[in-house]
């Protein structure tokens, strides 16, 4: 189905739908009566009103029903193909994009960002010790971390900024048309962010640090992918540093 018929039928309410097939079929029932009997040159009879009430009745009976049934199959069509988009997209526990919708949307940025010469900032976060979580408090609490993560991330960025869940405790953000001093804000933001997020009972709280890494696009003709990837070692870095605090990659050489 064309998407601008699939919106207007799946997006208005069912009765008006239906109403608005109903009142189509009875106009094109009348129209073709009219149109046979001036074609055929045939007298209107006494009979005729009734042949006109049959006209009417008749599309409403069959199309009502049928109609009804269509746009609600349709609909539930189209629930499954949003939901099926969304999984392809979307990480399900915290909302945010996942690996592969981010991979496809960060090489965008860079490709436009490598023909204007304006500069770009990558990230990967990893979670401090997430392990810790999930064997106290359990993996139920170690979910509600990772979406309490996401939502501090979101509220560090701007709208222009990209976030998704790169996997288990790693998250990955992409700073278009950021220059370095900008980015590191942003960075130290999120960090900040993380350091005052305590979740569970006040007797025994629970939270996490981050370590980040961040890589800056070295022009030319650098993917995405070995982008990300000076930022992963630089998060490591950051990691054998002490944790809490992120680390810039090098240039690549």
């Amino acid at each position: 189905m064309d998407a601008g018929w699939r919106r207007i039928v799946v997006g208005s309410p069912v009765a008006l739908t239906v109403a608005v097939v109903a009142a189509c079929s009875v106009g094109l029932s009348v129209a073709a009566l009219f149109g046979l009997t001036a074609a055929l040159r045939l007298p209107q009879t006494a009979a005729f009103p009734h042949y006109v009430a049959i006209a009417v009745v008749i599309p409403l009976v069959v199309s009502v029903p049928v109609s009804w049934v269509i746009v609600r199959l349709l609909r539930e069509v189209e629930a499954a193909r949003r939901q099926a988009e969304r999984l392809a997209w979307f990480d399900d526990l915290t909302g945010l994009s996942n690996r592969r919708r981010l991979c496809e949307l960060a090489q965008r940025e860079l490709d436009m960002a490598q023909r204007t010469g304006e500069p770009l900032v990558a990230a990967l976060l990893d979670l401090d010790d997430f392990k810790r979580v999930n064997d106290r408090h359990g993996h139920a609490a170690g979910d509600r971390l990772l979406r309490a993560t996401a939502q501090r991330i979101q509220a560090a960025l701007r709208s222009t900024d990209l976030a998704a869940r790169w996997g288990g405790e790693e998250f990955a953000v992409v700073l278009p048309r950021t220059r370095r001093e900008d980015g590191v804000k942003v960075v130290e933001r999120i960090l900040g962010e993380l350091r005052g997020l305590q979740l569970g009972e006040s007797e025994d709280p629970f939270g996490c640090t981050a370590s980040i890494g961040v890589a800056m696009s070295a022009g030319g003709s650098e993917r995405f992918e070995r982008l990300i990837d000076r930022a992963d070692q630089a998060m490591y870095r950051a990691k054998l540093a002490g944790k809490d605090r992120w680390e810039a990659a090098p240039p690549p050489s």
